[in-house]
């Protein structure tokens, strides 16, 4: 909190953007380069730390969508924020396992992996590749496009980059986003009497490490007067954007459309317009002031599924699918079923486990109807398969 505090001190108040990009990137003090922690001992779970049948499912659809759009049998996949990589561990062994009955032979199998936090790093290593060779460093990740190569699983290829942008585009690629949108900055705006939309800005006490929120008229607020369709919105309304989540989307859309393949977005949030601010901490599973304990507990907000939509439409050549819920797409593809194998196999005491997993995942109360899941494919390609109706 110190960091950033003497930041503001220096700079000025600062955007709510701003403050989550300090936390979530800066190598010293941010959170997923140094004490991001995922699963039941963590600050927050994900889908694939529950059970492996989510990896599962998005594996078997990752292939059926591979012959679907009639790619070749060199399967890449490229995942941003991949964790401790328990995701693309259980994609790579699922398609290793049932590619030669989709292909007619073994799949060649490589991945791209988005990461920058060291701690991750020798996490998705270990799993992928049965061991670390040895720790990166913060300084090799920010100094070198592609600071890691290692063979693993199934014989494929790995390799680690810092940013989206240094990993090649001459192939055709399965992209992941599995709860990474929510941790990109959003930029907050309220909408008010005397000088219409305002941002709403971070700021420091004079006398005292506390921060504190205030408002102010900036660039931003005054692009946001511009915007149409927010002239009907009460004085009041608050909003959230988050320009780098569209960048990310559109630089997916954009390589998709240059070499193929399709992309899976799969994160909370709604495909309307908010009024609602969603900015919050997570620290130890519950839910925490986001400004204290900077850099020690995960900060997040709602994806804007209808925002990220806009950014697709603007690339030629590719096509939005969805959003539909997690449930859906999980239920088309099988979990049931799925699931009451499992419960059928293992020992009575670990049966209710079973069941857990299969509720939070598809349960309306829980991840099942909050979680949303968009694709994006070229325009020449198939709708993929669950998906069907729901195309922009």
């Amino acid at each position: 909190l110190t960091h950033f505090c003497r930041r503001i001190r220096l700079t000025g108040p600062i955007s709510v953007g701003e403050l989550m990009q300090d936390v979530i990137m800066d190598p010293k003090h941010g959170y997923y380069p140094q004490a991001a922690r995922i699963g039941h001992k963590g600050d927050f779970i994900t889908a694939p730390e529950l059970t492996p049948v989510f990896g599962e499912i998005i594996g078997a659809w990752s292939l059926l969508y591979w012959q679907q759009a009639k790619l070749p049998t060199k399967v890449h996949f490229t995942e941003l924020g991949p964790g401790r990589g328990t995701l693309m561990r259980d994609i790579i062994d699922t398609v290793g396992i049932i590619g030669p009955a989709f292909f007619g032979k073994a799949p060649k199998l490589s991945a791209s992996l988005i990461e920058i936090s060291e701690q991750f790093v020798a996490e998705q290593e270990r799993l992928l590749c049965g061991s670390v060779n040895s720790p990166i460093t913060p300084q090799q990740i920010f100094d070198n496009p592609n600071y890691l190569t290692r063979a693993g699983l199934h014989k494929a290829r790995f390799k680690w980059y810092s940013m989206l942008e240094h990993a090649p585009n001459d192939r055709p690629s399965l992209y992941i986003m599995n709860e990474f949108l929510d941790a990109l900055p959003v930029n907050q705006f309220q909408k008010t009497e005397e000088k219409g939309w305002v941002e709403i800005m971070v700021d420091v006490e004079k006398d005292a490490n506390k921060l504190f929120y205030t408002t102010y008229k900036t660039g931003r607020s005054i692009k946001i007067d511009q915007e149409k369709d927010l002239d009907s919105l009460p004085v009041g309304s608050q909003i959230e954007h988050s320009p780098m989540s569209g960048k990310v989307v559109t630089s997916l859309a954009e390589r998709i459309a240059a070499t193929g393949g399709a992309a899976l977005i799969i994160d909370y949030g709604e495909d309307q317009m908010s009024t609602e601010l969603t900015f919050r901490a997570f620290k130890n599973h519950q839910q925490v002031n986001p400004l204290e304990d900077l850099g020690l507990c995960d900060l997040t907000a709602d994806v804007n599924f209808r925002d990220l939509k806009k950014s697709i439409a603007e690339v030629e050549g590719v096509r939005a699918h969805g959003p539909i819920t997690q449930s859906s797409f999980l239920t088309q593809m099988g979990i049931g079923e799925r699931f009451r194998q499992l419960y059928s196999r293992v020992p009575e005491d670990k049966q209710d486990s079973i069941i857990h997993a299969h509720d939070f995942l598809c349960s309306p109360d829980e991840m099942g109807d909050r979680f949303k899941v968009l694709c994006v494919t070229r325009d020449s390609d198939p709708v993929p398969f669950c998906f069907e109706g729901s195309t922009s």
